[in-house]
């Protein structure tokens, strides 16, 4: 009995998912040796499945990331806007401490210097050794 287009594509769809020839020769009721030539046969359209269900996945994963870091970041939020309401007195003070300096080290690690390029900037300190150059050649 010849196969049919739809036993062709099912044949598809299975191998892209990997199953194995026994179980799909069992489900589509065809040789294992003729699931081998098709294989063969059809082999960048099995492949070609297999990158469009992994793409899909990706981004159901990529979506369900984003809900995550979306519901994090509300909370985050709400928890930000709860210690605002609150004070710190009842915070003893060697914790008062620990936190000011845990916080001046976060402030100093996440700041950044912005350097210009261009003409060298002359520092306070050199400044006194250019003008005595100057003046030499000025009296020459």
């Amino acid at each position: 009995m010849a196969a049919t287009q739809k036993t062709r594509e099912q044949f598809i769809e299975l191998r892209a998912e990997n199953v194995s020839f026994g179980k799909i020769a069992k489900q589509l009721k065809v040789s294992k040796s003729t699931l081998i030539m098709w294989a063969r046969l059809y082999e960048l359209d099995i492949q070609n499945l297999r990158v469009i269900t992994r793409e899909a996945l990706n981004e159901r994963y990529k979506a369900t990331q984003q809900h995550r870091l979306q519901m994090w970041s509300e909370q985050l939020e709400a928890v930000r806007e709860e210690l605002k309401k609150r004070g710190l007195g009842d915070i003893p003070t060697p914790k008062l401490l620990e936190l000011l300096d845990s916080l001046s080290e976060r402030l100093k690690s996440e700041a950044y210097r912005v350097e210009f390029k261009g003409e060298k900037v002359v520092k306070p300190y050199e400044i006194e050794p250019l003008m005595s150059e100057k003046q030499d050649t000025w009296s020459s």
